[in-house]
């Protein structure tokens, strides 16, 4: 079983799936703004069992889930034809089937509005949205549920205590650590002690607990963390050292004197504080003190298997790069995606190198065979660094296999891992696009902008995204609409965009969706033309044609988007992340040999892939011979590019993210170039 705390939201927005047994994954200080990720994606369900309480007592949260897994729930009279759609969608959804089980739940609710299974559906439809990475949308699903009259019945206050539940996962994802607290804490009462290494849900639990503990009270959250450990699995451990050490740092050193007086001996509090402890007492001349703390949290970190992992691991050879990817299940287009440009970046030629060896191990869509896969790569084939692809499900647990072994591993997902890792996000978030977009158009001299965009989690984000980019520069958004995601008209959405004067518009949708919005905008006078052409007219009339800008993140941009709708994106700045643009210098080698090998165009994910082994070959080739040479150089902080590579300068944070801004794109004619 996949347990909470060790998937961190992985890759390729096409790498989202879900499972009855998985829960969501990331902490708040984690989770992307936009999950859009690669797509923008996030991956969670649910926990099949997790430890409640209710009055005092303790009892297994299988309980819980039985109310949402029940078949009827109140109905009264037997609807053999209701419980049988029902049936079909809770069976697709055990499966992993997740957007079919999304399809028939939905039709479920809207052809039984009365049924007394109807919040039987809704939770599920809201473990689907955690996900889809939209908890937003799962908490507009739950909030009702979770809310109950004292006259309720004992069916509906079940249901209620199972909707709070996964309530309280979408309040952590959002970002609301007190109120997912709040929720989740009954679970957790009447439980003494620490969970069993077999009980999944108590682990979870506990898990997600200590993170929504950490921003208000971290002593108390290390103290969750320290219990989590001691139930954990190797892979969950290395995770659970990572969240320790960060909220840790958050401590004063007095408070971590004596936090770590208060932890076990041997223990992760006494690990991850014995430096900051022993800091405080020689500040107070106690150096006799402090040296003692030192010794003891050099064993507990020993005990904890913070000093283990460079032991155990080798230094790697330069010429072998693992790769860890989906390459059989239903994300196996991703895997091979990745692979196809992999194979042609490590066959480029390059300075004082014949090229590299890769060396696969295969993800699949398990948490367990992706950790195993990495420690292969790591101990058995002594790659000098790995790159994953994977959704939520499989990339966090081999992030934190790879951390705990000391091998770099280049992410190819939109969020950032994090300091304590040593992994490096390679995409680009759709949030940087956004905010990109609107400072290429403030540069150009763009100040009143307008908003079109789909009514989605992810679609909201980018929008916020621009928004504050566009404040930032001194620019001010004047209109903003919204469609329902997938929409083919949108003339309701353009009405009040109408009345507004301004100089460009933002579409954050995909370029499939933007080449409908297009011509929809030049139906309503509003035709996208290239900043040199682009004006306001105004007040606008009602026949007078307006010149503006078009901004848009073109998501798997490619020449179709020409082909269907060329003259109503003119002048348009796109930000996909990658555009196979044969005329520049930069991609013209990767674009025609890419087309060479496999008779079809790159998109942003095979740019992304080439890039990450491009990455990997300029470390070495600069003289880095080890696994930790590799880490220091890619982690050199300070806005320093490690690459020139097809999809930017790519250059990390303090966090290992990905910091440099991504490439802008202009339409201009019958071509798609890079904005000079």
């Amino acid at each position: 079983m996949s347990r909470l705390f060790p998937c961190l939201p992985v890759v390729l927005a096409a790498c989202a799936s879900v499972s009855q047994a998985q829960v969501p994954t990331p902490a708040p200080s984690q989770t992307p703004a936009s999950r859009d990720a690669l797509a923008e994606t996030q991956d969670a369900g649910a926990p099949a069992h997790v430890r409640a309480a209710t009055d005092g007592a303790g009892q297994d949260r299988a309980a819980v889930d039985r109310v949402s897994s029940s078949p009827v729930l109140g109905s009264g009279a037997s609807d053999r034809g209701a419980d049988a759609d029902l049936d079909v969608a809770r069976g697709l959804f055990d499966r992993g089937e997740q957007e079919s089980a999304r399809v028939a739940l939905q039709a479920f609710v809207a052809r039984h509005p009365n049924h007394g299974s109807r919040p039987t559906a809704e939770i599920l439809l809201a473990r689907l949205a955690l996900g889809r990475g939209e908890p937003m949308g799962a908490k507009k699903l739950l909030d009702p549920l979770a809310a109950v009259g004292a006259d309720a019945s004992a069916e509906t206050n079940g249901v209620a205590r199972s909707a709070r539940y996964y309530l309280g996962l979408a309040e952590l994802r959002i970002g609301n650590p007190e109120q997912a607290r709040a929720l989740l804490l009954p679970f957790a009462k009447g439980n003494g002690g620490d969970p069993a290494p077999t009980d999944d849900a108590a682990v979870e639990l506990r898990g997600a607990l200590a993170e929504a503990t950490a921003a208000t009270d971290p002593a108390a959250a290390l103290e969750l963390w320290e219990g989590y450990m001691r139930a954990a699995r190797e892979h969950e451990k290395a995770w659970a050292r990572n969240r320790a050490t960060e909220v840790g740092a958050r401590l004063s050193p007095e408070v971590a004197w004596r936090a770590y007086g208060a932890g076990p001996p041997s223990g992760l509090t006494r690990a991850v504080l014995g430096q900051k402890a022993a800091t405080y007492l020689r500040a107070r001349g106690d150096a006799s003190g402090a040296a003692f703390v030192e010794t003891e949290a050099s064993a507990a970190r020993h005990a904890m298997g913070f000093d283990l992992a460079a032991v155990r691991v080798g230094p790697g050879d330069p010429a072998r790069i693992g790769l860890s990817l989906p390459l059989s299940g239903k994300f196996q287009v991703v895997g091979e995606a990745v692979l196809r440009a992999a194979m042609l970046a490590a066959g480029a030629p390059g300075p004082g190198s014949g090229g590299v060896q890769l060396v696969l191990r295969d993800t699949a869509t398990d948490a367990e065979r992706a950790t195993r896969g990495v420690a292969e790569l790591t101990r058995t084939e002594a790659v000098i660094a790995i790159i994953g692809a994977a959704g939520a499900k499989t990339g966090g647990a081999a992030i934190a296999q790879a951390t705990q072994d000391g091998i770099a591993m280049l992410a190819l997902e939109d969020a950032a891992p994090g300091a304590p890792t040593t992994a490096f996000q390679m995409v680009h978030t759709p949030e940087a696009r956004a905010a990109a977009l609107a400072r290429r158009a403030l540069k150009l001299g763009v100040r009143r902008f307008a908003v079109l965009g789909p009514d989605s989690v992810s679609g909201k984000r980018l929008r916020e995204a621009f928004r504050r980019a566009v404040a930032e520069g001194g620019g001010v958004v004047v209109a903003e609409s919204s469609y329902v995601a997938g929409a083919t008209s949108f003339a309701g959405a353009l009405g009040p965009i109408k009345k507004s004067t301004f100089q460009a518009i933002f579409v954050p949708d995909s370029a499939e969706r933007l080449a409908l919005v297009a011509p929809a905008l030049a139906v309503a006078d509003l035709w996208p033309q290239s900043w040199s052409k682009a004006r306001i007219v105004g007040p606008p009339g009602k026949d007078q044609p307006r010149s503006i800008l078009l901004l848009s993140t073109a998501n798997e941009l490619s020449h179709k988007l020409l082909e269907t709708g060329g003259r109503y994106v003119q002048g348009s700045l796109l930000c996909p992340g990658f555009f196979a643009d044969d005329v520049d210098l930069r991609a013209r080698g990767f674009v025609e040999a890419y087309r060479a090998a496999y008779a079809q165009a790159p998109h942003a994910t095979e740019a992304y892939a080439y890039d990450a082994v491009a990455t990997l070959r300029a470390m070495t080739q600069r003289g880095a011979r080890t696994r930790s040479d590799v880490i220091r150089a890619l982690g050199v902080g300070g806005g320093v590019p490690v690459l020139q590579g097809l999809t930017g300068n790519v250059t990390f944070g303090p966090d290992h993210g990905r910091v440099d801004e991504p490439l802008v794109y202009v339409v201009d004619g019958n071509d798609i170039r890079i904005a000079r």
